[in-house]
């Protein structure tokens, strides 16, 4: 029974190893821009982008113009914060 399940398994995990990864999109951030803040600090200015990806908010925090430093959720009362972007 258990050469069965591995045996299963394994034809099954060996399919998806060759499947192809989705085509990668772009997205321009004029597109998808909720909200822009500039911090600025003494010596440097961050910028945090409020961006909207797939119907969720996401904080981009960027290094000058066009160098982007991390990305993580948005949240909004303790939940992911939810979006839409007018098309």
């Amino acid at each position: 029974m258990r050469k069965l399940i591995f045996g299963t398994l394994l034809a099954a995990i060996t399919q998806l190893s060759y499947a192809k990864p989705p085509e990668a999109r772009s997205l321009p951030l004029e597109q998808i821009s909720i909200e822009h803040i500039d911090l600025q600090g003494q010596l440097r200015t961050w910028k945090l982008n409020k961006v909207c990806i797939n119907q969720q908010a996401y904080l981009l925090l960027m290094k000058g113009l066009t160098e982007p430093i991390s990305i993580s959720p948005s949240f909004k009362d303790g939940k992911p914060e939810q979006c839409r972007v007018a098309d």
